[in-house]
């Protein structure tokens, strides 16, 4: 049996492996939306592959965001238009 490279959904520890970053800077770019909420399968954290590539090529909008992502985004969009009409 020949197994997937990278494989299709990875724990924590294969995705910083294959990130080459720290377990706490996955949680870091969780936290600020650079990379999608894990799931949760099991009681583990589970990230699905496809879903980080497109984080981390910018086209995080095709993935579904968390409520909290979401509602970041709109009050950061909120803000920006304030401070547009305001120039």
């Amino acid at each position: 049996m020949t197994l997937l490279y990278p494989p299709p959904y990875q724990d924590i520890e294969a995705l910083s492996q294959h990130l080459s970053v720290t377990r706490r800077t996955i949680d870091t770019w969780v936290k600020v939306g650079k990379l999608p909420a894990p799931r949760v399968q099991g009681g583990k954290r589970i990230w699905k592959w496809t879903d980080v590539e497109r984080y981390l090529d910018g086209n995080a909008g095709l993935v579904s965001s968390s409520p909290d992502q979401l509602a970041a985004r709109i009050t950061e969009a909120t803000r920006n238009a304030i401070a547009s009409r305001s120039r």
